[in-house]
């Protein structure tokens, strides 16, 4: 079973993020965090090493599967190609 991380912009430099394990349920949750990139990082951080992977959405939106460790140590990176790849879809869904 695949965790998943979500992460949601509640204005500008403020995100929460909060991890779930296959039932839908939340079983961590870390709001008032400044960057989506520290948000990878705390959620890497409280999964550990228990879990290779983790599906990462933001604001509702799946983005994709990530592994655990590149979010915790390459989070700026990570952060960046979510929020490209967010942009991405969006602007398909206006086209």
């Amino acid at each position: 079973m695949q965790p998943a991380v979500e992460i949601t912009k509640r204005g500008e430099r403020n995100f929460n993020s909060y991890i779930g394990i296959g039932d839908g349920t939340r079983r961590y949750a870390r709001e008032g965090l400044p960057t989506v990139a520290q948000c990878l990082q705390d959620a890497a951080a409280a999964l550990g090493r228990e879990f290779s992977y983790a599906t990462v959405s933001f604001d509702n939106i799946v983005i994709g599967s990530y592994p655990v460790a590149v979010m915790e140590h390459r989070a700026v990176e990570v952060a960046d190609e979510l929020l490209v790849k967010l942009s991405n879809r969006r602007v398909r869904y206006v086209a």
